[in-house]
């Protein structure tokens, strides 16, 4: 098993990485400007670093002709062309989005956090942190349609963060109210809020599905971390199962190919912790390994 780990140090902010074409996709986060960095997957020799004029970008989604990168600060979208080998072409499209939320320090513009393609590939959801939406374009010929949109609006304050794609739903892991919302979907209507955790609102994290989509798994940080487990009933509706405790700050987490591993970036302990996991009853029982890194904010089991 390979790990693919980010971190964060003041020269690069905020990690996250993509892999694909045979190469890894990192990010240089930052205010001012960030960058979307490529690396050889086999070597992590530097192959190139290419400007976005949008500030601490966070996330990346590679589609079959585009590099959809995610611009938390500047409430932007950059869509990176893609040639055959998975390299940037030219200068990227900037989307700018527009809106806010009722809490004010988190709330004042527009913060698109990620976005989640869609499993057939015709959509691509974008999350807009600061204006508590969703917005689905049109995927076509492996590039996003920024013409072709639709936004759907969440409850306000809950400040949306990351989703994950289940059979008929999407699961939206929301940061301000640390919770998980349940959509239909594609018709993005709101069937359940689930809450996470009710000790320090504002912590939400990362989230996964257990490889059979029987188990939906949280992180919560700020206060309290943990990663909380439900599980998925056939309607796709969530039931609480219990959590367990983790290192500080699990700004992260991911689950081996095979569903029998958990693996969690805890940032501010430098560690990375395994968990094994039962994949009849989707409990997590931790492991005596552990990873000393500094600083970790993303992990990748491949």
């Amino acid at each position: 098993m390979l790990l693919y780990i980010g971190t964060w140090d003041p020269a690069w902010g905020h990690t996250w990485v993509a892999r694909g074409f045979g190469k890894v996709y990192a990010l240089r986060s930052l205010a001012g400007g960030s960058s979307l960095c490529l690396f050889d997957e086999s070597t992590m020799t530097p192959i190139g670093e290419y400007r976005t004029p949008g500030e601490h970008s966070c996330h990346i989604t590679l589609l079959e002709r585009q590099a959809v990168v995610s611009d938390y600060t500047s409430g932007t979208l950059s869509l990176f062309p893609l040639d055959r080998d998975g390299i940037p072409s030219a200068d990227p499209e900037i989307v700018h989005f527009e809106g806010s939320g009722p809490v004010p320090d988190r709330q004042e513009r527009s913060h698109v956090h990620s976005s989640w393609l869609a499993p057939d590939g015709q959509s691509i959801v974008v999350v807009d942190l600061g204006a508590d939406s969703l917005t689905r374009f049109k995927v076509e010929d492996g590039q996003v349609d920024s013409r072709d949109k639709r936004v759907f609006r969440l409850p306000a304050g809950t400040g949306p963060r990351h989703c994950a794609f289940g059979k008929g739903v999407l699961y939206v892991a929301t940061e301000l109210s640390d919770e998980v919302l349940v959509l239909s979907w594609p018709g993005m209507k709101l069937r359940q809020r689930c809450l996470v955790n009710s000790s320090h609102p504002g912590g939400g994290g990362h989230l996964a599905l257990s490889p059979d989509g029987n188990f939906l798994y949280v992180s919560s940080r700020l206060k309290d971390d943990r990663i909380v487990t439900f599980k998925v009933e056939e309607s796709g509706i969530l039931a609480p199962m219990g959590y367990v405790p983790v290192g500080s700050h699990p700004r992260h987490f991911c689950l081996s190919p095979d569903g029998a591993l958990l693996f969690v970036a805890c940032r501010d302990d430098d560690l990375i912790q395994l968990f094994e996991r039962n994949p009849r009853t989707g409990g997590l029982v931790p492991s005596e390994t552990e990873i000393s890194v500094s600083r970790p904010v993303f992990i990748d089991a491949v």
